[in-house]
């Protein structure tokens, strides 16, 4: 056998801003990479950076920039201020790092990576164009002008001079929560879905954000060309505006193309019937889409079409960017269409010329569409979420639209995509004459990019394997342009999603930017509920602790300390005499799902909850250099803490009351929500009061509350050592209709998305796309694997397995020192946990309470555990940890 080569290996996974491709780089970009080395104990010691204009450049050695080396063992938002006065608006460059390691060993340099500076003036013109309708075989026909395919002049390049090339879009006229107004083409490949949705007060200003987004396209470029964009919009602002860039190898930037009256467009409005009736929820209104093969344009957004009968595209003379209005680059990933084509869907005939096809799991998305007719027919569409009892589709979904539609087909093939954003899973074709195929539709899904590889689980609980996966593709598929409650019937982000979309993202993805800019909307945007406000302070502390990076902190230091006024016109709602705060948050919804909750001056989840993130303010301020708010925070829980348990704790049962009325009089109902907020936030005095707590929280083994209240309860329950407890709630396998269990979602409502309530019993109006169903996947890697960073970026991070009853327990999850890999066996003498850390990061194990560490990696690791052998910090590398 050849011995393994002791070498440093190059980083890898390059981002800057938290961005695979950044666009929206000012003068400070934050690098970040992933260190890897075959030794353990390894650290990175020293890094060097290097940056050139051009690919050939770089290879060269050509540098416009050269850090030198850098003594650090930071690789998360790293920020190199010398490389400032070398940047210019508007400007593309790629860069490079390799390291250096405790050992004097040097790394290779990394792959490139590339990132482009923020141009000044993006917007030549301040107008987009559009369509306004054609005739077509002498007839005038209808043009409402909602829906418009458009096409570039063909363009030719030389690819050799090419080094990259950029495509830059945004729409306006759609509504907000529709998140997208366009799909982006270049010669006939899905580039993209644009553009992300406009931001209000950005920034706490008084200007509106309007985003654009940029792809590299370099790949899909041929020496002839074209772009094709299908547009929708549906107010009289409606307009695109696109822009092609090459920065040339030979160091120049030129603009290839611009979106003008030279583009050809065609009105959209007959391909997908639009004539004014609307797929509607109570928030929105989609386009109608059905679809007239007869005036379908097939293969429109390929080179060799034939758009010589479309018009000429008109500009709009209405302001893309109005004085109000600043446009930015979006800052997460971009959204892409996806062909989802999963090995369990499958097709029932119904009847004659009756179909219902599964796609094996929902999508959000659109179709794509390849059937082939032996003659022109017409057939009706449903699509929906659910199916009826009869086993046709549920097409009027129980949050509000009605995917119903009429499709119009020719003879011969019929190969289209659909444009809007809906969710569904059941596809039901009735009245097809011929040979219908399964085959012939495919999900054309709207979504971030997703790694499969990062995250994983297994264990010996088929149930809880199955709950993870739920979450896990509960995240693939809801993450667009920021996270929302759900994406069938409001569209709209709120905190309380956020705190469970952001944890659980976390957990299953190294894309951490869709996070940032999530918690950064709901800043200037926050919804209703009072405790949500909260949750947003929260969340940009997890940023921080799981991105290294305090800039989020430090910009919205200010509009955090503000999210802790809740009295009316936003004045300090603590009250000084009495020692808690006033006001209330949601407790839970829908109302009916709240344990009888009764609601007085003084609440006590809504003091759990400020006790717990007046905590957390008091360490963002201390992180930020205000260290007199560290005091006034830290003093402000301990207050809170001592009065609530004053006041509202039943020592006797274990419980908290639920409130104070105005005289200080308790109302003596104790709603298991009270408790539950309480234990989650840590409002205890020891173990033996948390102790107490949990067995009320538990439940006997039965969830309580909605599907959104469980992450509070579970994250209390484990918090406080009690996971046998969490994972009873679990793996309840009662999955009867109704019951509130994972097992019913799963198999009676048969989910493939975290569903937004127990069942339509407990819900009539539920979506079944609501990421704050999502818990189980957040609670298995942060709770029952006890994985969470506990210094910032990962430079420290815990694992505390508390497997209950399972007796093998395996997960791999991200960080942004790399890929974390856990794994707990429960032997006859001894149990034994594999781990592999990431270079740069350590680990603290702590084994269960009561414990004896027998030995790490046979013996061979000189290890000094801590108080009672059941607490273990270990550097980088792969271990074997036995206990008993």
């Amino acid at each position: 056998m050849t011995a393994a080569v002791d070498r440093l290996l190059q980083p890898t996974h390059l981002n800057v801003n938290l961005l695979g491709f950044a666009y929206n780089v000012r003068k400070h970009p934050r690098f970040s990479w992933w260190d890897h080395s075959n030794r353990t104990g390894s650290v990175q010691t020293d890094f060097e950076v290097v940056v050139s204009r051009r690919l050939h450049e770089l290879a060269n050695k050509d540098y416009l920039f050269d850090s030198k080396w850098i003594a650090s063992n930071q690789n998360s938002a790293v920020l190199i201020p010398e490389l400032s006065q070398f940047l210019e608006s508007g400007r593309l460059y790629y860069w490079q790092v390799r390291i250096k390691d405790n050992f004097g060993r040097i790394s290779d340099f990394s792959q490139p990576n590339k990132f482009i500076c923020v141009p000044d003036n993006l917007v030549e013109k301040n107008h987009g164009i559009w369509s306004n309708g054609l005739k077509q075989d002498d007839h005038e026909l209808p043009h409402i002008g909602n829906v418009v395919f458009m096409r570039s002049p063909k363009f030719t390049l030389s690819k050799l001079d090419i080094d990259t090339a950029i495509l830059t879009a945004f729409s306006r006229g759609n509504e907000p929560v529709l998140t997208q107004g366009f799909d982006l083409y270049v010669n006939g490949e899905s580039v993209g879905v644009g553009s992300a949705r406009p931001q209000a007060n950005y920034e706490g200003s008084d200007k509106t954000a309007i985003y654009y987004n940029s792809y590299d396209v370099t790949e899909l470029l041929d020496d002839e060309n074209v772009i094709g964009v299908l547009a929708t919009g549906q107010s009289a602002r409606k307009a695109f505006w696109g822009q092609l860039e090459v920065y040339l190898n030979s160091g120049e930037k030129k603009t290839v193309i611009v979106s003008d009256e030279d583009w050809k467009a065609l009105d959209g409005s007959n391909a997908f019937g639009d004539y004014g009736v609307r797929m509607r929820s109570l928030y929105f209104g989609m386009v109608s889409e059905n679809v007239d093969m007869n005036y379908y344009p097939q293969n429109w957004s390929a080179l060799d079409y034939n758009d010589h009968a479309w018009s000429k595209a008109q500009y709009n003379p209405d302001e893309l960017v109005g004085e109000a209005e600043t446009l930015y680059p979006y800052r997460s990933e971009n959204s892409c269409r996806i062909v989802k084509d999963e090995q369990t869907k499958s097709m029932t005939k119904l009847g004659p010329q009756h179909y219902v096809i599964d796609l094996g799991k929902e999508i959000i998305g659109s179709l794509r569409v390849r059937i082939h007719s032996t003659k022109a027919q017409r057939i009706d569409v449903a699509m929906g979420e659910q199916l009826e009892d009869n086993g046709q589709v549920r097409h009027h979904l129980a949050c509000g639209p009605d995917y119903l539609e009429s499709w119009t087909l020719v003879a011969g093939n019929n190969d289209f995509e659909t444009l809007q954003m809906k969710n569904f899973r059941y596809i039901e074709i009735t009245g097809f004459v011929g040979n219908l195929s399964q085959d012939d539709f495919k999900g054309w899904a709207i979504a971030q990019p997703f790694d499969e590889d990062e995250g994983s689980f297994h264990s010996d609980n088929v149930l809880l394997n199955r709950e993870y996966e739920l979450s896990k593709y509960t995240i693939e598929a809801t993450n667009q342009d920021v996270y929302v409650d759900s994406q069938a019937r409001e569209r709209k982000p709120y905190e309380g999603d956020l705190l469970v979309n952001g944890n659980t993202s976390y957990v299953l993805s190294s894309h951490y930017s869709l996070a940032r800019h999530s918690i950064d909307y709901l800043l200037d945007d926050p919804t209703w509920p009072e405790d949500y406000k909260l949750f947003n302070v929260e969340m940009a502390w997890q940023d921080y602790l799981y991105t290294n990076d305090k800039e989020l902190l430090e910009n919205r230091y200010d509009v955090l300390k503000k999210k802790f006024k809740r009295g009316q016109d936003g004045v300090d709602n603590f009250d000084e005499k009495v020692g808690l705060v006033t006001n209330d948050g949601l407790i839970d919804w829908p109302i009916r799902e709240r344990d009888g909750f009764v609601e007085g001056k003084y609440n006590t989840p809504f003091n759990a909850i400020y006790y717990g993130v007046y905590q957390i303010m008091s360490h963002i301020s201390a992180v930020t250099g205000h260290l007199e708010d560290r005091t006034f925070y830290a003093d402000r829980a301990a207050t809170i803490k001592k009065q609530m348990i004053h006041y509202l704790y039943d020592s006797e049962q274990g419980v908290y009351y639920d409130s104070l009325d105005e005289n200080l009089k308790v109302n003596q109902h104790a709603a298991h929500h009270s408790s539950a907020y309480a234990l989650c936030y840590g409002m205890y005095e020891d173990q033996k009061m948390a102790d107490k707590l949990s067995r009320f929280v538990a439940n006997d083994g039965k969830f309580i509350g909605s599907v959104y209240f469980i992450y509070f309860m579970l994250k209390g329950l484990i918090d406080t050592g009690h996971s046998e407890d969490a994972l009873r709630l679990l793996t309840n396998p009662d999955n009867r209709k109704d019951q509130k269990t994972f097992a019913a979602i799963l198999d009676n409502l048969k989910a493939t998305i975290a569903p937004e309530a127990w069942s339509n019993y407990y819900k009539p109006n539920l979506t079944m796309s609501h990421p704050w169903g999502a818990t189980p996947g957040l609670t298995i890697v942060q709770g029952i694997m006890g994985i969470v960073p506990l210094k910032p970026g990962f430079d420290l991070f815990r694992l505390r397995i508390q497997p209950g009853q399972l007796k093998r327990v395996e997960v791999t999850t991200p960080s942004s020192k790399g890929i974390i890999q856990a794994k707990f066996i429960a032997e006859k003498q001894q149990n034994k946990i594999s781990v592999n850390v990431p270079m740069n990061s350590k680990i603290q194990i702590e084994l269960p309470k009561g414990s004896q560490l027998i030995e790490v990696n046979d013996g061979e690791e000189d290890i000094q555990p801590g108080l009672e052998n059941s607490h273990v910090v270990l550097p980088s590398g792969n271990y074997v940890i036995a206990y008993k």
